[in-house]
């Protein structure tokens, strides 16, 4: 086993300075102390960009990128393109860590040559509040490659499209070059992960909860929706569709049940924006419905039916509800 073996943490920072030390001190904190830190400071208007300075001064393995305001995905490639160790892992700045995270996931990982390992998180509020509905894996699944872990995992409902509960070695991106979608400022993590698994030659699961994620209300994940994220889901749903016709897996079960995923998430962020901006993106959304109506909806009746009216999938919805009920 290569217990030396160096790990990248890739850290995005914005305007996050109540929540960064101890996110930074969580990974100063592991058990297994050959890392990297990579702090890449997107443009931050209050004090986490000077806090990452300083973090940099006391510790040799800590080092700060600092870029005009760019968006997650842009920091989280900054930070990919920096990278120098085996493996490469992402932790959000106002999350943390387990203090023997690293030793866990490096040990699964090199016990088992494998060049991802995904393991588990509990959600917590800002008052420390626990969240049940948290990323926690049901099934136990044996080593395979990560098409196959893929279709398991989302055929069980296992599978969660988070960046941060992924172990990955630098070979498996960089040979595969892959990288986040820089155009999308939501919802990248569903692109990024699926071509992960896609190229991975060996996936493990690790059944542990090693990562803590903080909800926040003005975090992107929880603030109010726009037109710049309906975009970024559009972008992400074209992203993947292109994907899986690259890599002749568009015909697959996987392939189309995560493409079908990423069109409602699409179709379901236009929704949940102001009527203002609804009206702005009103062509990229009939263009979008188009798009999946042309694809004969991969295949999918609900999604088709969406296409076409919000009626007729209502009366879909409701019709497949009272058969599951009447029909136990």
């Amino acid at each position: 086993m290569q217990e030396n073996a160096l790990i990248s943490v890739i850290i995005p920072v914005y305007n996050v300075e109540n929540y960064l030390a101890q996110c930074v001190e969580s990974v100063l904190n592991q058990s297994y102390d050959n890392f990297e830190i990579i702090l890449v400071d997107d443009g931050s208007t209050d004090s986490s960009g000077r806090m990452c300075d300083c973090f940099a001064q006391n510790d040799i393995r800590i080092s700060v990128i600092h870029q005009k305001n760019s968006g997650p995905s842009k920091t989280r490639n900054n930070g990919l393109c920096n990278a120098k160790g085996k493996y490469i892992c992402f932790l959000d700045s106002d999350d943390y860590l387990e203090p023997d995270a690293f030793e866990m996931l490096i040990n699964t990982a090199e016990s088992h040559s494998a060049d991802l390992v995904f393991f588990e998180a509990h959600s917590f509020t800002d008052d420390g509040s626990e969240i049940r509905q948290g990323y926690t894996v049901k099934g136990t699944y044996t080593p395979k490659n990560g098409y196959d872990m893929l279709t398991e995992l989302h055929g069980n409902n296992d599978y969660h499209c988070a960046v941060y509960l992924l172990f990955i070695s630098r070979n498996l991106v960089e040979n595969n070059k892959i990288r986040f979608l820089e155009s999308a400022y939501c919802s990248e993590d569903m692109l990024f992960t699926y071509q992960i698994y896609c190229s991975s030659q060996k996936a493990v699961q690790l059944k542990a909860s090693l990562y803590h994620r903080r909800y926040r209300s003005n975090s992107i994940v929880t603030s109010a929706k726009t037109q710049r994220h309906f975009r970024s889901c559009k972008a992400v749903y074209e992203a993947v569709r292109d994907y899986s016709d690259t890599i002749g897996k568009a015909d697959g079960y996987v392939a189309t049940r995560y493409t079908v995923r990423c069109a409602f998430n699409a179709l379901d962020t236009y929704k949940k924006i102001p009527k203002k901006d609804r009206m702005t993106c009103k062509d990229e959304y009939v263009a979008l419905k188009k798009d999946i109506l042309s694809r004969n909806a991969f295949g999918d009746k609900s999604l088709g039916l969406r296409c076409r009216g919000r009626i007729f999938w209502f009366i879909y919805k409701l019709i497949d509800k009272t058969i599951n009920v009447f029909g136990r």
